[in-house]
This record gives C-alpha cells, sequence and structure tokens, in this order.
C-alpha cells in the first residue's frame, strides 16, 4: 500500500453497519476516471464494493476484463456490473456520471428502494438548459434515498494511488448525515470536512471548471503569470452568484472552489485547463477528456442572468467556447472593463 504523508486523527463510522462491526456496502454509479477511483478507495476503507456501468463504454470494458485503466488497478474483491439493480440495499451509494447525464440515471434510480442508502453525488456541474444544481435534479426526479450528500474538493486519482493525502469536504442539508458519510471514507489519505451548504459547495465545485478553463486558454497563450489575477477575481464573481442563490458565499473561498484551484488551474491531470490550452492554441479539443467545464459555462451564465449577477470571467469563457469570439479578443475585451474598487462595501 503506498506511503502517506499522516496518520489518521480517527477511525470512525457512527451510525453505519460498521458500528454493529459489519462489513459496509458500497456501490459506485460510474466506473470512469473518477468512479475507478472511488472503486479503489472504498475497498481501502474497508468497505465491500460494487461498480456499476451501463453494457457499450469501451473504457468500461477494458475494466471489466482486465481490472485495471490507464489510472489504477482495482483489487480483486472489487465487483462490476451492468444491472442496476445489483445495487439496491447498498449502505451507500456513490454517483460519478457525467453531470449532463445525471438526470437520466435520476429517472432509474427513482424505480429503486434506496430508503437505506447514502447517495452521495461526487461529480461537478450545473445541468445545461435549467440551471439546477445536481441535489435539484435528483430530488425533482423523485430519487428518495436515506440521505443526500455532495463530496467534492482537491485532488486527481493518479495523485490518490500514489500516496499524495488531500483534504476534502462533504456536504448536505443535515450535519449528522455529512458526519456519517464522511465518517465512512475518512482514512489517512482524506481528511474531510463537512458543509450544510449545499448551494454554496455545489455552485463554488461546479463553477471551478470554468476557472480551470480560463487556466488553461492563459497558458496556451503563454500568459501564465495572469493566474495570480484569475484567482483573485475569479472566486468573487463566483461568490456573487452564491450569495444571490441563497447560499452561503464563504463556501467558495473553502475546499469546493478556491481550495480546488491548484489541482484545477495548475495540475497537468486537469482536463478542464487541458481543453482551455487546446482551445487557446487551436488544437483538436475532442481528444480531450471529460470537460465539465464546457457545459456548466453556458449553464452558469443562464443561471447568473436569471438571478441578476454579473461574471465577467464565466462570461468571457463562454463566448470563447462558443465561438463568439476569438480568444485574444475576448482577454481584451476583460481587460477594457472600467476600473473599478477591488473591494466596495457590497460583497465582491
Amino acid at each position: 500500500m503506498p506511503t502517506v504523508l499522516w496518520k489518521p486523527f480517527r477511525d470512525i463510522r457512527r451510525g453505519t453497519a460498521a458500528d454493529a462491526g459489519m462489513s459496509i456496502r458500497e456501490a459506485v454509479l460510474g466506473c470512469g476516471r473518477w468512479g475507478s477511483f472511488h472503486l479503489w478507495y472504498g475497498h481501502r476503507s474497508g468497505n465491500s464494493v460494487i461498480g456499476w456501468e451501463p453494457e457499450g463504454n469501451p473504457h468500461y470494458e477494458r475494466l471489466r476484463l482486465t481490472g485495471r485503466n490507464s489510472y489504477l488497478q482495482l483489487p480483486a474483491e472489487v465487483e462490476l456490473t451492468e444491472d442496476l439493480d445489483d445495487v439496491a440495499g447498498s449502505d451507500v451509494v456513490v454517483v460519478t456520471v457525467p453531470a449532463q447525464s445525471f438526470r437520466s440515471l435520476c429517472r432509474t434510480l427513482s424505480g429503486l428502494d434506496l430508503s437505506s442508502s447514502d447517495l452521495v453525488l461526487c461529480m461537478k456541474g450545473i445541468e445545461r438548459g435549467t440551471g439546477m444544481r445536481l441535489s435539484e435534479i435528483s430530488l425533482q426526479e423523485g430519487v428518495s434515498p436515506r440521505s443526500l450528500s455532495v463530496w467534492v474538493g482537491p485532488g486527481h486519482p493518479q495523485q490518490f494511488v500514489a500516496g499524495v493525502p488531500s483534504c476534502m469536504i462533504v456536504a448536505s442539508g443535515k450535519e449528522e448525515d455529512a458526519l456519517r458519510v464522511s465518517s465512512i471514507f475518512s482514512t489517512d489519505l482524506i481528511r474531510f470536512y463537512r458543509s450544510r451548504d449545499l448551494t454554496g459547495c455545489e455552485v463554488g465545485a461546479a463553477t471551478k471548471n470554468i476557472v480551470g478553463i480560463a487556466a488553461g486558454l492563459l497558458d496556451g497563450l503563454n500568459l501564465s503569470g495572469l493566474k495570480g489575477a484569475l484567482m483573485a477575481r475569479a472566486p468573487q464573481e463566483v461568490a456573487r452568484l452564491v450569495r444571490a442563490m441563497g447560499g452561503d458565499w464563504r463556501s467558495v473561498y473553502g475546499l469546493s472552489h478556491l481550495g480546488d484551484y491548484e489541482a484545477t488551474l495548475f495540475s497537468p491531470y486537469s482536463h478542464n485547463r487541458m481543453y482551455g490550452e487546446a482551445l487557446a492554441r487551436g488544437g483538436n479539443t475532442e481528444d480531450i477528456p471529460l470537460a465539465e467545464g464546457v457545459d456548466t459555462a453556458t449553464a452558469t451564465i443562464e443561471l447568473a442572468a436569471g438571478h441578476g449577477v454579473d461574471m465577467p470571467i464565466t462570461s468571457t469563457v463562454t463566448k470563447i467556447i462558443e465561438g463568439e469570439m476569438p480568444v485574444r479578443e475576448a482577454l481584451a475585451e476583460l481587460f477594457a472593463r472600467p476600473e473599478k474598487e477591488e473591494f466596495s462595501s457590497e460583497l465582491c
């Protein structure tokens, strides 16, 4: 097992099957990059793990046949299935499917009995066309778990499997639900913090991918020195949106957003940064793995308009993605905005 940099403060699983000395049954829905990590990490946490993916995905076929993908080797004890009924009765259900396909999955999950399952959403996105957060989609489609949480924050599978620890956050509407979920997964590899601010954590996590694309655009133009300014200004416009939506703007400056900047704005593993860099250099963005920030940028601008919130960085990224304006022209327009105080009496 990889060496990690610190020892756990505790190893508790309050209110779970582990209290009775039983192994927790964990289901992971979606076996891509993050899904395979959760399969690996769930087993490492001592859980009995099963992963689900529908038939027809060639990346999943490799994982199913060999137990390996380009990120990791699964333990032999991890089960894989293409039958969603096999996940019924799990103590915890972790979801890692692409954000824009989550509604389709929810329509199937609404027919499953999840009344004894903690549902944990590990994706980062806002639905295009509706502006809905993922937890809102789950509720709208009639999914009825014991509890609903989101698990977000910094980290890449490549780093975790190499033994590099990180801090992440579990957000839920109820403190006891966030405590139970974080206790299930707390190990020497991930230290969890908790939040009751679903709105701030979901919006913060989703929009950091937009900022990742902006960082990639700067890299592609050899303007990486502007990332400092990007890191200072982007959280302010996201905080304005979170506040307008009724969330706690302070969440934007925590692990869900600002705390995830290193992994998103600088890391060579960041798909969103890679996408922005390829876009700026005129490369083929179709060769870049899933970059959730692409659809989230459009969804966020629609959401901001509905709440009357000005988001100049997000607007600029959206114009570039949708081909409305060349990269350099769009950045020049952003810089040409009227000068202002950095901090006014109002937030941001």
